[in-house]
């Protein structure tokens, strides 16, 4: 029964706390705004201040509890009939790559998606992944909330520092404190790298950022089969002992849980999903059984030049791509098909098998999810909004691809003929794999460039698809209307009823610079112009200019499949530009800047002029030489480390660092009767890195041995090997003297026992630029996957069985 005599607050008293409207238990709507202090009940926010300030007691207390009155603050709801929403994003997906948009790889749940809803297919991103990540969950340009790059290349500058300034809340924030539980699975490339470890500071981690609940994994990529995992902010390790285990399966299996638990603890509390697995960026990790169910279609036989002309037909017969679009030509750059050899044609159909059946099992996963919100009964109440990627396809698998990506990275192509090595087992927990980058620039089809490149549509084109029944009734239908990734969150708080914020935590917030997508959303509005009118893109010095149906771009200065230490073009002077009328030319095809110079040069000083408003400036386009620039880190200026006992999951940012140096290693143990094994120190894994360790042995056989193990990514392994330990105390040394300065040299390495030298070895080269990022530093044991691979084999986690007294790095600088 409502207790109309209860003691209440004025309605000017009620605004002043930010709430708009309350119920009780049972209390009439007209009564909305009285506070019957009753448990269970909800008041809904004007969303002006997150949190509201806290309201006075509302009840009355006298000397005795049997003539006072107990007063509870109401609990926060949305406004009424606000929607689930489940917002999914692939990465590095390609425009024309799935079925809903022309591909030939089967894709039914996004299919599923935009045939009740609708298919967007002018829909950009930032053309990187972190950047694009940080636009979608702010409503912000890539620079305003700090992601001008990805944040392990950031910068000492607003636009580029990695940080999501605290004036620009998220959407995980501004619906967690306006009653919406809030979660987040999947990839992370939102935390800097920098402050990724267990020291925190955990503020810029999805915990810290709104998200009530977090399972995934922070940074770039992460093997599936054993990734770089965390609940929350702590590590864990599901796969160790488990073969079968992928983060695809898992992450839905979490996801469905969670929604689960939900709808059966609080089924009248609306949640946001925010559902970003890892695929399709490498590594291209699908299980066996996807892997046969595309290698049987046959998909890619005809090869890369074939595929782009059966995804533009596709493109055309679904009306993806209007009647006036055309194919843009295949780039000079990269090879035609007909041009291969058979073991390069053998080689490449695999990579895109690969690829094929880790999407269409990605796919798969997001189905049951999505499935699982119906089989609940709340498919009706969900706003999805399913992104085809958050970049073009990518071609950093360089020319030829490769089997391990960290190859890449470090600026090492893999021949052919030494891939074929990996050919048997190719997607599997043994390979970190990679496609070569014609097949990225076939994905893209029909657009071109891919991933990295903002310029050109094949950097920035995503295909969408977005549902929600009864609000969305133009089943099927197409959009054309021109959008960005930072329209996303606009077009969530108009769904919802929820106004965007003017401080969260007492912090006045910026405004959101996207736009709405909802008024496309009614079929009378099939043909409406775009109310996104004007948008800058830039990355990595490449920049382009969209403005009412034009774009100016630059002409891309340097490849994306190339890692070069070459100086880059001044990069202001050293671009030419190009000028295009999409609305004609959808696909960037006639270049008209020859012809319109003086329309060109107003696009172009409306880029400086966007440039200057979101802190683009200043551009910079160097690449390599950003991997190691300074940036705040928990080492900067250390030389020396002591560590004893154990210690995992260290992230690269929080570990010393032995690359392009010298350095020496000491580790005082203590070995038990019996003897002992296991991991002394390590950093890396099966595709890069290094560890020093007591041998496993076989069958008793060599345990105890002393080694310290050099894999240089999968390529070559180097070993220094000591004798068998006896009980007791030792004292270990690897000391090694670089060839440098200078990136990847090599050095002569000296193993030590006791004081006395028991291996010299010298290797050739050693790691570059950067060991695998989703392994970890770890002490008394291996984390992820070991070093070793044949010889010395073991599995993880390896841990030391003596004990580690004392463990000491002295780098030198």
């Amino acid at each position: 029964m409502c207790r109309r005599n209860a003691l209440h607050f004025s309605r000017g008293a009620l605004a002043a706390l930010g709430f708009t409207a309350l119920t009780g238990l049972g209390c009439p709507a007209a009564f909305a705004q009285a506070v019957t202090g009753a448990p269970g009940a909800t008041i809904t926010l004007d969303g002006k201040q997150l949190p509201p300030p806290p309201p006075n007691f509302g009840g009355v207390i006298k000397e005795k509890a049997s003539e006072s009155q107990p007063w509870w603050a109401p609990r926060v709801v949305p406004p009424k009939g606000a929607p689930n929403v489940l917002l999914i994003m692939t990465d590095d997906q390609g425009f024309g790559a799935p079925s809903t948009f022309g591909g030939v790889i089967p894709t039914p749940a996004m299919d599923r998606i935009a045939n009740q809803g609708l298919r967007f297919t002018n829909f950009h991103s930032t053309s990187l992944c972190s950047p694009t990540r940080a636009a979608l969950i702010t409503g912000r340009n890539h620079h305003s909330v700090g992601a001008g790059v990805v944040g392990e290349i950031a910068t000492g500058y607003p636009g580029y520092d990695s940080i999501i300034p605290i004036e620009k809340g998220t959407i995980g924030t501004i619906l967690r404190e306006n009653g919406y539980a809030t979660s987040w699975f999947g990839k992370n490339h939102n935390t800097p790298s920098y402050q990724s470890s267990q020291a925190g500071p955990f503020n810029q981690w999805p915990t810290g950022m709104g998200f009530e609940y977090f399972y995934g994994f922070v940074g770039g990529d992460a093997s599936q089969w054993q990734p770089n995992l965390y609940r929350n902010t702590t590590a864990i390790y599901p796969f160790e002992g488990n073969p079968t285990w992928n983060l695809e399966t898992a992450m839905a299996d979490e996801a469905i849980h969670y929604v689960k638990q939900l709808k059966e603890i609080a089924p009248e509390k609306p949640w946001l999903v925010y559902y970003v697995p890892g695929a399709t960026h490498a590594p291209h990790h699908p299980t066996p059984e996807w892997v046969k169910k595309i290698s049987d279609m046959h998909l890619f036989d005809e090869g890369w030049n074939k595929l782009r002309e059966t995804i533009f037909a596709n493109q055309k017969r679904l009306g993806i791509m209007p009647e006036n679009a055309q194919l843009t030509p295949w780039p000079r750059e990269l090879p035609e098909w007909d041009s291969l050899g058979l073991e390069e044609k053998k080689l490449f159909i695999k990579q895109a098998d690969i690829y094929g059946a880790y999407l269409a099992y990605a796919d798969n996963e997001i189905g049951r999810v999505i499935q699982a919100v119906d089989d609940l009964g709340e498919l009706d109440n969900t706003l999805i909004i399913y992104i085809g990627g958050d970049n073009g396809a990518s071609a950093e698998g360089m020319l030829n691809g490769t089997p391990n990506e960290f190859t890449t990275f470090n600026g090492i192509p893999v021949p052919v003929k030494d891939q074929l090595l990996w050919y048997p087992f190719w997607g599997s927990e043994r390979t970190f794999p990679h496609f070569a980058a014609a097949w990225a620039w076939a994905m893209d089809t029909p657009f071109k460039w891919v991933k990295q490149v903002p310029s050109h549509f094949g950097g920035t084109s995503q295909g969408v698809a977005m549902s929600w029944p009864g609000h969305i009734d133009d089943a099927g239908g197409i959009r054309r209307q021109f959008h960005h990734v930072i329209d996303i969150v606009p077009t969530i708080l108009e769904a919802t009823g929820i106004p965007t914020p003017q401080t969260i935590n007492g912090i006045e917030q910026r405004p959101i610079e996207g736009v709405s997508m909802m008024y496309t959303w009614d079929k009378a509005n099939v043909d409406a112009a775009t109310r996104h009118t004007t948008q800058y893109f830039e990355m990595l010095g490449n920049r382009a200019i969209y403005d009412n149906g034009w774009v100016a771009a630059t002409t891309p200065a340097t490849r994306p499949w190339e890692l070069s230490t070459a100086t880059p073009p001044d990069v202001i002077s050293g671009y030419n530009w190009e000028l295009y009328n999409v609305n004609d030319d959808p696909t960037q095809f006639n270049d008209l800047a020859a012809k319109m110079p003086d329309k060109l040069k107003q696009m172009q000083d409306l880029f400086y002029s966007e440039a200057k408003k979101y802190n683009v400036l200043p551009l910079d386009n160097s690449t390599l030489s950003r991997w190691n620039t300074p940036r705040p880190n928990l080492t900067a200026g250390r030389t020396e480390f002591a560590y004893s006992g154990e210690l995992s999951g260290v992230p690269p940012s929080a570990a010393p660092s032995v690359l392009n140096k010298s350095y020496t290693i000491t580790a005082e143990v203590e070995i038990p009767e019996g003897g002992a094994e296991g991991m002394i120190v390590t950093e890396g894994g099966r595709f890069g890195g290094y560890g020093l360790f007591l041998s496993k042995g076989d069958f008793g056989v060599g345990r105890g041995r002393v080694v310290f193990l050099y894999n240089l990514l999968d390529l070559k392994r180097t070993m220094w090997e000591g004798p068998e330990l006896e009980p007791g105390k030792h004292e270990i040394v690897f000391a090694f003297k670089s060839d440098g300065p200078g990136l990847g040299k090599g050095g002569t390495g000296v193993l030590s026992v006791d004081g006395k030298d028991v291996a010299t070895n010298s290797v050739e080269h050693t790691i570059p630029v950067t060991f695998p990022e989703d392994e970890s530093f770890d002490v008394g044991q291996d984390t992820r996957t070991g070093v070793a691979l044949v010889e010395y084999r073991y599995d993880a986690p390896f841990k030391f069985t003596g004990k580690i007294n004392e463990l000491t790095f002295k780098l030198d600088q």
